[in-house]
């Protein structure tokens, strides 16, 4: 009797360490697909936002390659002043969605309001390179959101590409139980600089012509001694 009460409880011990061992190499395989996906991310919001600062300068530029095509026409130069938001800043936020393509197969695309304006179809780009770089990723997110956000100080713009995927997590209703959700946040973001050398060179000089000729004709360093004179009197 003894001989078969060892026998299963050694049954039941393995039993238990056999289902532990498969729940940690899950766990571990899991980690590592997280891990992957975050790097897709990282890697879709770097692209996007470095590519989409070289095609905000010029809307003739590939997102993939930034070719310019000379086919297109140019951006005109008033843009820089009437459409290119100016001492702002604004917020463009979606989402992807899988729809049915003419070929029977699902297709990502971003629902987003970006207008038509130019900076709204420069926008529109972005969006389309960045959902080609995460639609054949392994982990199928829940939804993804994306928030692409340019401000404009003059001197320089800043483009900032934001991306946030809800990922499903096995045996999710355990993790519900703890923080009231069944998913994993993964949020990647990316910032470049949109900068125009020749147009900042342009506005310098013509910041120095413009003194100038101001002051020639104004008679600045006049007004000052005036001024000194008034204040002392």
């Amino acid at each position: 009797m003894r001989r078969e009460y060892e026998r299963g409880s050694y049954t039941i011990e393995v039993s238990i360490v056999f289902a532990m061992v498969v729940l940690a190499i899950f766990a571990l395989l899991f980690t590592f697909l997280y891990m992957q996906q975050k790097s897709c991310l990282i890697n879709a919001v770097s692209f996007a936002a470095q590519q989409g600062a070289e095609l905000w300068t010029d809307s003739r530029r590939g997102m993939e390659d930034g070719k310019a095509d000379m086919d297109k026409t140019e951006d005109p130069l008033s843009y820089r002043v009437f459409n290119n938001l100016l001492f702002s800043n604004k917020i463009y936020e979606g989402h992807f969605e899988k729809v049915a393509a003419a070929d029977g197969k699902s297709k990502l695309i971003l629902k987003m309001d970006t207008g038509d304006d130019l900076p709204g179809q420069k926008i529109s780009k972005i969006g389309e390179a960045l959902s080609g770089r995460i639609e054949n990723t392994v982990l199928k997110p829940k939804n993804t959101r994306v928030k692409i956000t340019f401000s404009n100080s003059v001197l320089k713009g800043r483009l900032t590409v934001e991306i946030i995927q809800e990922i499903k997590v096995p045996f999710g209703g355990i993790k519900r139980f703890f923080d009231g959700k069944d998913t994993l946040t993964l949020r990647a973001e990316s910032m470049a600089e949109v900068t125009e050398p020749e147009e900042y060179i342009r506005n310098v000089d013509f910041a120095i012509e413009l003194s100038r000729r101001l002051g020639e004709e104004l008679d600045l360093k006049g007004l000052i001694e005036m001024v000194r004179s008034k204040g002392k009197e």
